[in-house]
């Protein structure tokens, strides 16, 4: 009950940066303060939501995640999200166009 808590405390925190970071992009004032805060704040919600699934997983094990019922489907589209949305896009291809000298704009 508190992890759920916790997790959707979680979700509820990244939908308002994300407001915020739709609202001042588009806006186009988004300060450098307010673009480091959010930068920051991305990788740290990255992080809680890939140790979220992890524990999930040790906890609950791999079956948790099949899509034979509906909270499998939830949790394998949640996965999805965790592992496409931000270990991909937030850590993996950043660091593969840093090591082949690319730079990203992590604005829009």
């Amino acid at each position: 009950w508190q992890f759920e808590r916790v997790c959707s405390t979680f979700i509820l925190l990244n939908c308002i940066t994300m407001g915020i970071q739709s609202h001042q992009e588009a806006a186009g004032a988004l300060s450098p303060a307010v673009d480091t805060f959010l930068f920051v704040s991305e990788h740290v919600f990255t992080a809680f939501f890939l140790a979220e699934m992890v524990l999930r997983l040790y906890a609950h094990g791999w079956r948790i995640y099949l899509p034979t019922s509906s909270d499998g489907r939830s949790n394998l589209l949640d996965a999805l999200l965790v592992m496409f949305t931000g270990v991909l896009i937030t850590w993996i291809i950043p660091f593969i166009a840093l090591a082949i000298g690319k730079e990203i704009n992590r604005g829009a």
